[in-house]
């Protein structure tokens, strides 16, 4: 029955001429019932999250008649709504709706493009650091770690989110409760788990997510399609709990897609996008009394919600598009008959190929369109527009742009990073008064709309006196109180050091869960130094072949432990959301991640190095000191740890780190000296020899082994040919036709070297590492809290 119903609404395909005073009558008559037609958009002023006139764009690349061209991309278009405190409000919409985009606006997350608009707390302007100071954002994806447990991740959040003047069992106190309201009892001491661990269930683990950004109990609570890729039960388990959190006193706003009829009922506000634009703002319940006021009731058994989509299709593709819909739901008038009857867009026509002959002049597209929405959306437009589509904007032409009052508006986020550190949503002062790119044109007032069913309503914009965006607001000359985070306020919950402690306790828990992290390496150690033994024999001799032996083993050594070392390239790849999501809200400092780290992992490369220097030491007898063996082995451990770590904070992918770390280590190892010494090298080249990290681990295990050499080694020159020493440089005649062990280290170019001096520039190289990979931590959490 539905069907056939819906089937009826949708039978009239063509445009009917109504008479124009019919019109008139009609029009007379719905001006008259506004009120009762707009009672689902009925606001609250001063209270809650209210924003008014949201609008976003972005440039976006496009190819027309063959050359690149930027356009401005609307992703937002002049929303306005509110979000009570203690409710749940839905953002909704189809794909490429905006909804996204829209949260991103409201938490202060967007910092490119141009965005205006006004969001208010309480009535009063927020800037971004103080919506970042009292929100959390739950991302879609779940970064946690999967060899926590449920508890232990909780505890975590609570030890960084949470002041040190907090005892610790009151924290307990406070994750028990957490973990009883989000029904994760029973899972406390469940781990987290992944693809390829047993672990809590997805909506366990979603729920966890959640719990992890409000322990903190934050005033604002945003959710990024919480119920994604769950089943049913878990995502009406999800938003039920969400449902719950609001109830304590938060104000709760989610984007989700296309939920169930019992998540339906557990929404208090629902704000339905569709290109960016706002269908319908209001409660669940009255959905069905919007669409009968449209003039599209929902058909016996169906869905509001789901019908309402289905409404935003058909209208979305025909040649009216969405202007109906964004104008009856701004006013209440419901459009007459011309402007309701839907006719498909004309089918894009296919570009001919060059040197194809025009079709003939007389033949011209036929535009079935009202003229009263004729904006971007007619046939003729269609047509003309490149090939490539961005579903989720609204692209305004500049030729239909309004100049309002004869003021452009000079406040776009562009300009803002300029002047301003942290831009404020509404009520700037001294913003610096440029002519922008592009002036917003205001839902009310769309250029080409002349019907005087709609009448224009003036609608106040950025000017130089003080703007007025609602009721509330105070008079034009009034200055605003502007909401900001004190200037004097700590950032971060604790001091660094507690931070550094905290973070060690993590990382140390992963680490021993985690254990093929570091055996993996100690085995092929292990291993490596009982091949290289028994390939590698009598290396205590003092003749010339011992010392091309001697060379081999020792730079196959160091190229051992770098590359080794490769393994940890997926590291910091996999906790980079992790690390992104935990410090944009100012959960601890990069730099304590950084020494956490590093400090965790010392006692590790201290017994990797300290296991393939006893065994090789003992078993090939070699001449040089142990503890000085260790020594080299264990900061060349630490520098390429460094490093590789450097390279996976700036790949995208664990494949290309691999690429990097193979190919640069690769290259150290051909400009060590080895291979070729450095007058060998050609001058433009000269500098690599320098910056190679392994050079200076393969110089000092040379100076170990040979400088103190207690005998001479004899031997034929012809033995140390083809091999690396080259020409055989004699500093003395001490042992005549023999070389003493400074010979060696001479004819290697290492002249004048000190094992301490090439550990401490192999250890500055590693600091340098470090530095840079602390650099590129602040940049992501900096660029996150934007």
């Amino acid at each position: 029955m539905a069907r056939f119903k819906r089937a009826a609404d949708n039978r009239n395909l063509e445009i009917n001429i109504m008479d124009t005073d019919k019109a008139a009558k009609i029009n007379g008559k719905n001006n008259n019932n506004v009120g009762a037609r707009q009672r689902w958009r009925k606001l609250i002023p001063g209270h809650g999250l209210e924003f008014n006139n949201l609008s976003y764009s972005v440039m976006k690349k496009q190819k027309k008649d063959g050359v690149w061209i930027n356009k401005e991309a609307y992703l937002l278009h002049d929303i306005s709504g509110q979000a009570i405190r203690g409710e749940v409000m839905a953002i909704m919409g189809p794909s490429g709706a905006g909804k996204s985009t829209f949260l991103d606006a409201l938490a202060g997350r967007i910092a490119r493009g141009s965005l205006e608009g006004s969001v208010r707390i309480n009535g009063k302007p927020v800037t971004t650091s103080y919506m970042k100071m009292i929100s959390s954002y739950v991302m879609q994806d779940d970064q946690l770690f999967p060899m926590l447990t449920v508890f232990e991740t909780f505890m975590f959040a609570a030890e960084v989110r949470l002041p040190p003047s907090i005892p610790r069992d009151e924290k307990k106190k406070r994750v028990n409760e957490l973990l009883d309201q989000l029904g994760l009892t029973s899972a406390a001491h469940t781990y987290i788990g992944d693809e390829g661990r047993r672990g809590v269930s997805g909506g366990e683990r979603r729920r966890v997510s959640i719990g992890i950004d409000i322990i903190h109990k934050p005033s604002l609570l945003f959710l990024d399609e919480p119920t994604s890729g769950l089943d049913s039960t878990s995502a009406y388990s999800v938003v039920e709990k969400v449902k719950d959190i609001a109830k304590s006193g938060s104000i709760v706003l989610m984007t989700i897609h296309q939920p169930s009829f019992r998540i339906q009922v557990l929404l208090d506000r629902i704000t339905v996008l569709a290109r960016g634009r706002l269908v319908y703002s209001g409660s669940p319940n009255d959905l069905s009394g919007f669409l009968s006021g449209f003039g599209r009731p929902v058909p016996d058994g169906e869905n509001g919600l789901e019908y309402l989509l289905d409404v935003i299709k058909e209208y979305d593709e025909s040649t009216v598009g969405l202007d109906p819909l964004v104008h009856y739901q701004f006013d209440g008038v419901k459009p007459n008959q011309v402007s309701m009857n839907t006719v498909p867009k004309t089918p894009r026509t296919i570009k001919t190929p060059r040197n194809h002959p025009p079709k003939a002049p007389w033949i011209k597209p036929i535009s079935f369109i009202s003229s009263q929405f004729s904006i971007g959306n007619s046939a003729a437009d269609y047509e003309e527009d490149d090939d490539e589509e961005f579903h989720n904007s609204l692209e305004r032409k500049t030729a239909h742009t309004p100049m309002q009052s004869g003021v452009y508006n000079p406040r776009l986020a562009s300009h803002f990073y300029k002047d301003f550190s942290a831009w404020v949503y509404n009520g700037v002062k001294g913003t610096p008064r440029r002519k922008p790119t592009w002036t917003p044109a205001r839902t009310p007032g769309i250029s080409g709309f002349t019907s005087q069913q709609y009448p224009k309503t003036p609608v106040p914009i950025f000017s130089p006196e003080p703007p007025s965006f609602s009721s509330y607001a105070p008079s034009s000359f009034e200055i605003e109180e502007v909401l900001d985070e004190p200037e004097n306020r700590n950032k971060f919950a604790n001091p660094w050091l507690r931070e550094v402690a905290v973070l060690c306790w993590r990382t140390t828990l992963n680490v021993i869960r985690t254990p093929e992290l570091f055996l993996s390496r100690e085995i092929v150690l292990t291993v490596m130094a009982l091949v290289l033994s028994s390939l590698f024999k009598n290396l205590h001799h003092f003749n010339f072949l011992t010392i091309n032996r001697l060379l081999n083993f020792y730079i196959f050594t160091i190229c051992l432990v770098f590359f080794s070392s490769n393994d940890a390239v997926p590291t910091f790849i996999q906790e980079r959301f992790i690390f992104i999501r935990e410090t944009s809200h100012n959960a601890y400092r990069a730099s304590s991640y950084v020494i956490s780290s590093l400090i965790v992992y010392l006692p590790f490369f201290a017994i990797q190095g300290f296991t393939f220097a006893v065994i090789t030491k003992f078993i090939l007898h070699l001449n040089s000191s142990l503890v000085n063996f260790w020594l080299i082995l264990y900061a060349s451990l630490i520098t390429t740890n460094a490093y590789v770590m450097l390279v996976s904070s700036m790949v995208p992918s664990y494949i290309t780190g691999y690429a990097v770390v193979i190919a640069t280590t690769a290259l150290f190892f051909l400009t060590c000296g080895f291979f070729l010494k450095r007058t060998q090298i050609p001058p433009a080249w000269e500098w690599l020899h320098y910056i190679s990290a392994i050079k200076y681990p393969f110089e000092a295990l040379l100076i170990n082994e040979f400088r103190d050499a207690k005998e001479c080694y004899t031997g034929q020159i012809s033995e140390l040919s083809p091999g690396p020493l080259g020409d055989v440089k004699r500093s003395s005649t001490a042992c005549g036709a023999g070389l003493e062990g400074r010979d060696v280290l001479n004819s290697m170019d290492i002249r004048g070297g000190s094992i301490w001096i090439d550990i401490a520039i192999l250890l500055a190289w590693g600091v340098l590492y470090r530095f840079l990979f602390y650099l590129v931590l602040r940049f992501y959490s900096k660029n996150e809290r934007k």
